[in-house]
């Protein structure tokens, strides 16, 4: 118990350091000045400054969400697993919806330091207890995900010898009671009461993104642009509040000096002005009185808005027209989406499959609702680029000239290419699957060549000649 507990202070101690480290941040000559107190930042964020940014920010909730939904948009296929493993796998998928649930368990990791996907079994025990299969296969009943607001982590793992040491091993899940849940008249949920259970880890699968020493605690991905945020908050919001302001430019009653003005004429050019400013009446009457409008300028926010969506893309690694969703030019868009897609590409080998997919299918493994799959199984995802439809019909278009050229190599002498070869350079599976028709030339033969009838009747008209003498026989002729 002592050494668990030990484990648990060390975990508050790495926030301890974190918070640490955001005191220090923004300071300036030995502490004396302050940026993130001067430009109005948050020193220490918590989850729910993060959730609310997700919900309530529009380029926020882009940066949540848009590295999930390309990693798992490409459905990744398993192959080399077994026949069995095939069969239980394509179930388990169609049945639970499981690249939507891995999208979304992935999404929700990322508002906090880290997200837990709760498998549901059949084994009949309960949720604090390990995974007992009983009998020789177990039925995965539900997949529920939850953020790091929802989890408590209880215990952790703190036998030195475990795979598992300084891991988690029992976690406290806080959720709805559907005793008791109910949701208002209207659009607002309510939850009215909530119910805590403790889960065991064999049943738990823990994603947390970019994690530093512990492996446990991730780092939210609004963390390192969250000032960046309060800019472009205080850039839109700050821009509209003076266009509004300048737009209602105000006005001033310049009153002739040689005009007097009774109060009951003051108070009647008052009440006129005043609901003539809230468009009570569209006129004013007046005499001595000379009304001007206020001029204001309105400050152009396209070059600061520029610059900080810039930084947002550098520290997020997303293209600035993929984060705002707009193209400028095809040649600029094409870049950016292939740049993306390598970005993507690097997150399904390096985090979503090690870190996700392979802990999925291996808990599963281990709780009997998969066959083992064979060893050395593979897991291979399709290309991250999304070409357009025109795009698509270039590509089809090359690769057609391309087969006409590589078809016609043995007319010209040897083959440069065997068909392996060439039909790699068409990325096409280096050999034809077992039941495929290729596509060859004609294979009826050709049809003899009828005697062409007016060349005969020539032939033997000339034959007549020469029997009358009325020709010379090509023969002499030629002698001639």
């Amino acid at each position: 118990m002592a050494k668990n507990k030990g484990l648990r202070i060390l975990a508050v101690g790495s926030l301890l350091n974190r918070f640490a480290l955001a005191v220090k941040a923004g300071q300036q000559f030995g502490g004396k000045r302050d940026l993130y107190n001067i430009f109005g930042y948050k020193l220490k964020l918590e989850y729910q400054d993060f959730l609310a940014r997700y919900v309530r920010q529009d380029i926020a909730k882009r940066i949540v969400q848009a590295p999930p939904a390309a990693t798992w948009i490409g459905k990744p296929k398993i192959t080399g697993a077994g026949a069995a493993f095939d069969a239980a796998w394509k179930k388990l998928v169609t049945k639970h919806s499981l690249w939507a649930k891995l999208e979304k368990a992935d999404r929700l990791a990322g508002i906090g330091q880290f997200g837990i996907l709760l498998v549901g079994y059949d084994d009949g025990g309960a949720l604090n207890q390990p995974v007992s299969p009983v009998g020789n296969a177990t039925e995965v009943l539900y997949l529920q995900t939850y953020t790091e607001g929802s989890v408590n982590i209880l215990k952790f793992i703190s036998d030195p010898q475990d795979p598992r040491f300084a891991l988690p091993e029992i976690y406290e899940i806080d959720a709805a009671d559907p005793d008791t849940a109910s949701i208002k008249t209207g659009s607002t949920t309510v939850r009215t009461k909530s119910k805590t259970f403790e889960v065991h880890h064999s049943r738990v699968l823990h994603i947390a993104e970019d994690t530093l020493e512990d492996g446990v605690l991730g780092t939210p991905r609004l963390s390192c642009v969250y000032n960046l945020l309060d800019d472009l908050l205080k850039i839109a919001g700050g821009s509209a509040e003076t266009y509004w302001l300048a737009g209602n430019r105000g006005m001033q009653a310049d009153i002739d000096k040689e005009m007097e003005l009774t109060p009951e004429d003051e108070k009647a050019l008052s009440d006129e002005i005043e609901e003539y400013q809230h468009e009570l009446r569209r006129f004013i009457r007046t005499r001595g009185v000379t009304l001007k409008p206020m001029g204001s300028d309105v400050a152009d926010p396209s070059g600061v808005f520029s610059v900080t969506i810039s930084l947002i893309s550098a520290a997020t690694g997303m293209p600035r027209r993929i984060l705002l969703g707009a193209e400028a030019g095809q040649l600029a868009s094409a870049q950016d989406r292939a740049n993306w897609a390598d970005r993507i590409s690097e997150r399904q080998i390096d985090f979503a499959e090690p870190e996700i997919l392979r802990p999925f299918i291996q808990m599963n493994v281990n709780a009997k609702a998969l066959p083992e799959p064979n060893e050395g199984y593979e897991v291979e995802w399709p290309s991250a680029f999304r070409m357009s439809p025109l795009e698509e019909a270039q590509m089809m278009a090359q690769q057609a000239r391309a087969a006409i050229n590589l078809s016609k190599q043995g007319q010209a002498g040897d083959p440069i290419t065997t068909l392996e070869e060439a039909r790699a350079i068409l990325l096409l599976p280096r050999k034809p699957e077992a039941g495929d028709t290729l596509l060859t030339g004609p294979t009826e033969p050709e049809p003899e060549e009828e005697e062409d009838e007016e060349d005969e009747e020539a032939r033997q008209k000339r034959e007549d000649d020469e029997d009358n003498g009325n020709v010379t026989p090509i023969s002499e002729a030629q002698n001639q």
